[in-house]
């Protein structure tokens, strides 16, 4: 007998025995979904659980319309798929944790809450490496978000090539996302879309604001590709294995301010024709490379106000051109507190027309160093406790210092070298800067040099310095 005959059997059915039509309505729509063995759905028979679906075949469920998260927990009902822990006898609805056993896909013009306060959720755990992948708008506030190992019971770890497949979060050309009081940890992998917090794919994602939320032990606890109107604000970034925040590829007109950045590889990136990023009142502390790097064209961003403590370098500026970086404080810098660089071979852009200024730097091995770089101003930095040179020039670069009192904090004269010019040496050019005394060669009590004296503010001081010149430099 075929699907149809059965049909007829039951419509007969039911014209003979009027009160149980209902329940013959119910088989006859049981019987049309037989055909497709591979689905399987949950739904409610109105309201917004009617919108909630679970895909078998995809292990995905799929969110349609405006609805939270207990909307989710009340269609589903399988704790195969979404299970409610149970922790001191207690149900999961009570104390608020969850695994999720499958994808959880938020549609393009759905708006989607998980709140603490709202839902009920405390803690969300991604098993296996399952994901949430937001087309649509998602707010998460007050919530735990983590990876999650079943067998172990415990979130998953990370190895240093990213190959090991986590839980993550993916917004792909999602808007207005808020992420709010919220923690996500030992989320990601390597692969694109996977990445731990990443902003890529389908499009740019854009009008999202991450306040108060912390992030820990990710693959990347940020990632975007083509983003805009971001705010990162008031939230903690530590112990990541790839990068900390790292708005790539013309992500542009993102904010990210107010944070404490501490213990991860790298600080804030911007890379590959980024623009408009604001860097500013960050905390960055324990950095194993640069805490904020501008980064392969990155232009008309600013860096301000940021106190660095501890990195390699504590800002970095590489093929990026016509940026700002000022009064912000670096301490303990083990290479240099700003570094003004290009490769060999450029190809993304060049480090020129930036402006640096009113910044502090102390405790560091070189105060400023330009490397291959042109057309540079620094002004106004204040120097203590340089162990080699305040300024530092290699590869044929040019550096304006204007506006500068050649004495640092310890009452002791500026030394200006060159490190290992290619062709033409590297120019220093001084100006606005008053009256300077300048002698060949490093400070030296014992060493009776004869001092030149120059008055900048009528006319520049230039020199250009070969094989590994050096010159030291005091304001009279």
């Amino acid at each position: 007998m075929d699907n149809s005959q059965s049909i007829n059997i039951m419509i007969t059915s039911c014209k003979k025995i009027t009160n149980v039509a209902a329940t013959c309505v119910l088989l006859f729509l049981f019987s049309e979904l037989l055909p497709h063995e591979q689905r399987v759905s949950f739904k409610a028979e109105a309201g917004e659980l009617a919108c909630i679906d679970y895909d078998e075949s995809e292990n995905t469920i799929s969110i349609n319309c405006n609805s939270s998260f207990l909307s989710v927990v009340q269609a589903i009902n399988n704790p195969n798929i979404l299970e409610q822990e149970i922790v001191d006898g207690e149900l999961g609805i009570a104390n608020g944790q969850y695994i999720l056993n499958a994808n959880l896909e938020i549609a393009d013009g759905v708006t989607f809450a998980m709140t603490s306060a709202g839902d009920g959720l405390q803690y969300l755990k991604l098993a296996g490496e399952n994901g949430i992948i937001v087309f649509g708008k998602i707010l998460i506030d007050g919530v735990r978000i983590t990876s999650w190992d079943i067998e172990e019971e415990e979130a998953i770890q990370q190895n240093v090539n990213g190959t090991i497949r986590r839980g993550y979060i993916q917004f792909a050309a999602s808007e207005g996302a808020q992420i709010l009081n919220s923690e996500f940890g030992y989320l990601g992998d390597v692969e694109p879309g996977r990445r731990g917090f990443d902003l890529f794919g389908e499009g740019p994602s854009h009008n999202m604001v991450i306040n108060n939320s912390i992030f820990h032990n990710m693959w990347m606890a940020f990632y975007s590709n083509g983003a805009y109107n971001i705010t990162v604000d008031r939230s903690e970034y530590y112990d990541n294995i790839q990068y900390s925040l790292d708005p790539h590829t013309t992500t542009h007109d993102m904010n990210i301010t107010n944070n404490w950045i501490h213990d991860n590889p790298i600080g804030p990136i911007c890379s590959d024709r980024c623009w408009n990023i604001l860097i500013e009142g960050n905390l960055i502390e324990n950095t194993d490379t640069s805490a904020i790097f501008f980064s392969r064209n990155m232009t008309d961003s600013i860096a301000r106000n940021n106190h660095v403590i501890n990195a390699r370098t504590g800002v970095q500026v590489s093929e990026s051109p016509h940026n700002q970086i000022y009064n912000n404080t670096i301490e303990g810098a083990t290479r240099e507190g700003i570094g003004l660089f290009n490769p060999e071979l450029p190809d993304d852009g060049s480090t020129e027309g930036n402006l640096v200024y009113d910044n502090i730097i102390s405790d560091s091995d070189i105060g400023i160093r330009a490397t291959r770089s042109h057309n540079n101003i620094v002004q106004n930095t204040t120097f203590s406790d340089i162990e080699s040179s305040e300024y530092r020039l290699l590869a044929d670069s040019s550096l304006t210092i204007r506006g500068q009192q050649f004495n640092d904090d310890d009452d002791d004269d500026v030394l200006i070298t060159e490190g290992d010019s290619q062709t033409f040496g590297s120019t220093i050019e001084i100006v606005n800067s008053g009256v300077i005394q300048v002698r060949d060669g490093a400070d030296d009590d014992d060493d009776e040099e004869e001092e030149d004296s120059f008055n900048t503010d009528v006319q520049p001081y230039r020199r250009t310095l070969n094989d590994g010149d050096e010159i030291t430099v005091n304001s009279s």
